[in-house]
């Protein structure tokens, strides 16, 4: 294995298999830097995976209505439970013009027929 390859592993952190979440279906995990730590979601949205800071860009609190719960009722949106603003969970964009979520870069890897998601950050927690 080359010593990039070996660092670029050691930044990675399994946050959820592929398979775990159905459609419509969401798992909060922390970030860290290792100072300080942000919640993230990650969210299954018609079969695709997708992660973003479970973070409001226009007031900076967290997105669910209740606690694990950012979707709208009819399962189209991800929305603020603040405010109500809306987001397109496969693109992050606001429906209204506005600031997007901030999404986080997903890896999927297949290794023996196990399928594992990781987050190509530092120190990621899941919890």
């Amino acid at each position: 294995m080359s010593l990039n390859r070996a660092k670029k592993q050691t930044k990675r952190k399994l946050v959820g298999k592929v398979g775990e979440l159905t459609p419509g279906m969401t798992k909060k995990f922390t970030l860290s830097n290792g100072k300080y730590g942000v919640e993230a979601i990650f969210l299954n949205y018609q079969g695709s995976l997708h992660a973003y800071l479970n973070r409001c860009p226009h007031i900076g609190i967290p997105l669910d209505w209740v606690d694990n719960q950012f979707f709208t009722l009819d399962g189209r949106y991800l929305m603020c439970a603040n405010h109500g603003a809306t987001f397109e969970p496969a693109t992050r964009e606001r429906i209204c013009v506005g600031t997007a979520l901030q999404s986080i870069p997903l890896e999927i890897e297949v290794q023996r027929s196990l399928c594992n998601t990781y987050m190509g950050m530092t120190r990621i927690e899941s919890s």
